[in-house]
């Protein structure tokens, strides 16, 4: 069951921890662009999106173009109201089901770089439109809205979300300025430990809330540490994911963690993961989440 458990994390953020550049070639009617990672119709507005991944359903949603999904993955579940649109199957390969993502007649299929780049001959071959996100950073998260806006004609409505994003951000940075910095230790799993590294998304997370990831020497997105490292580096906050088996006892419980700053001062968080690890529209809400005075006394509180 523990297995199955991880198994399932391990998919939700398929996205964050598989980035392969995908170096597919096009048909002449349409085009390919690998900076934006985009190949669809030029001057087509596509009315039936298949969209695979949670992130890209959030940003459908948040834009606007919520009527033009035709169907989504298991994995969609926010807003509230993606759950009503069918689903094609799982996040990955073993999951989906080509045949049913041809069933629903798509035009255009959201696809995740890394996990879904096998999808691409057989979208080619039915000469469906699709765009691949590679998000793995606000900046490009900011990009991809923007650009994904352009594609469903929903560039107003991008925009002026992007705008709020960029506000939301710019408002965390200057009330930021005079606070304290803390160490943090990101958990993405255990067994083994695997944290996040300097080029994830999390990582750019934590720092946009005034902390310190105490694993950004790391360049691996999601590394796997080891525990004498964790105990060395002493963070002052630990944050758990929310599908964490005993949830944070189950942190203060390990033998030699006693000593550690977080444990300590009881400064160990369970977190939505939901929220946090997809790089989407809820950013500011991401960073607020880790920024709430209940959990960072000494980090800005939006």
């Amino acid at each position: 069951m523990k297995f199955k458990f991880l198994i399932n994390r391990f998919m939700e953020l398929g996205f964050l921890l598989f980035c392969l550049i995908v170096n597919s070639c096009s048909k002449s009617d349409y085009f390919f662009n690998k900076t934006s990672n985009k190949h669809t119709q030029e001057n087509h507005i596509p009315q039936r999106i298949i969209s695979l991944s949670p992130s890209a359903t959030e940003i459908l949603f948040a834009i606007g173009a919520q009527n033009q999904i035709a169907a989504r993955s298991d994995f969609c579940d926010f807003p509230e109201k993606a759950k009503s649109i069918p689903s094609v199957g799982g996040f990955d390969g073993k999951t989906l089901s080509i045949e049913k993502i041809l069933s629903f007649s798509p035009d255009f299929v959201y696809l995740t770089n890394g996990m879904h780049n096998y999808l691409i001959p057989f979208l080619q071959k039915h000469n469906i439109a699709y765009y691949i996100s590679v998000a793995d950073s606000v900046q490009t998260v900011l990009q991809e809205i923007a650009e994904i806006g352009k594609i469903t004609d929903h560039q107003l409505q991008a925009q002026k979300l992007c705008n709020q994003i960029k506000q939301d951000l710019q408002k965390i940075a200057e009330q930021n300025k005079s606070k304290p910095k803390v160490t943090v230790y990101w958990e993405v799993w255990t067994p083994p430990y695997m944290s996040a590294g300097k080029n994830s998304f999390i990582n750019e997370i934590i720092t946009y809330a005034g902390g310190i990831n105490i694993f950004s020497d790391i360049e691996q997105p999601y590394p796997v540490v080891n525990e004498e490292a964790i105990l060395m580096r002493n963070p002052q906050i630990i944050i758990i994911p929310n599908s964490t088996v005993g949830g944070t006892t189950a942190v203060t419980s390990r033998k030699n963690w006693q000593n550690i700053s977080a444990v300590k001062n009881n400064k160990i968080y369970s977190v939505d993961t939901n929220i946090i690890s997809r790089p989407g529209p809820r950013i500011s809400q991401a960073i607020e989440l880790i920024c709430h005075k209940e959990m960072y006394p000494s980090i800005l509180r939006l």
